[in-house]
């Protein structure tokens, strides 16, 4: 494939692709619409954002309350299904419980695996209030090392958490963290390049 040759070549291409496909199931996302930008700077040349856009990870974060608060025996349960599960479908992720019966969970892998397992988790009995705050392609896996990594937090720092997850995208720069969790601190760190 070649590049175009001037900036002004590339946005005309590009302007043209994304209007062709506006509306569509084919219209970019975020993380396509990105990595298109910096063609169009010419930061990337085609070969890399077509390389890119082959090994992007799909992330879903969502957050959701438990119908009962979860016992430590039932987290431990849960938290091994999860594992075994993820190790099977080549998922990792992060699951935040709060002691207060709430949760906040990022699911990473290819997109088909990650939905039918969301699908599953709607189904689930034990949650309620369920609500997708992002669900999007990324460049690489925040968790990679985990099939699903784990923390526990009080309900302050869990609604802390929570408000600015969901407040992102007016919020520039990451505030100062009263968070000292490694994984919700990568969380919070990663979040803003869903």
């Amino acid at each position: 494939m070649e590049d175009l040759p001037t900036e002004a070549a590339r946005r005309r291409a590009i302007a043209w692709a994304t209007a062709l496909v506006a509306g569509t199931p084919l219209a970019p996302q975020q993380y396509e619409a990105e990595l298109l930008e910096r063609y169009a700077r010419g930061e990337l040349t085609l070969n890399q954002v077509l390389a890119r856009l082959d090994v992007r990870v799909h992330h879903l974060l969502y957050r959701s309350r438990a119908v009962h608060p979860f016992s430590e025996a039932q987290l431990l349960n849960l938290l091994e299904q999860a594992r075994t599960y993820n190790a099977q479908h080549d998922l990792t992720g992060l699951l935040c419980y709060s002691r207060d019966g709430h949760f906040v969970q990022v699911l990473e892998g290819e997109a088909t695996t990650v939905h039918e397992l969301f699908a599953h988790i709607l189904r689930d009995g034990r949650h309620q209030q369920v609500t997708v705050l992002s669900d999007a392609a990324g460049p690489a896996r925040m968790f990679s090392d985990w099939r699903m990594a784990f923390a526990q937090v009080e309900p302050a720092e869990f609604h802390w958490l929570i408000g600015y997850l969901e407040a992102r995208r007016q919020r520039p720069a990451l505030p100062q963290i009263p968070i000292d969790d490694p994984h919700l601190v990568a969380l919070l760190t990663n979040f803003g390049a869903l």
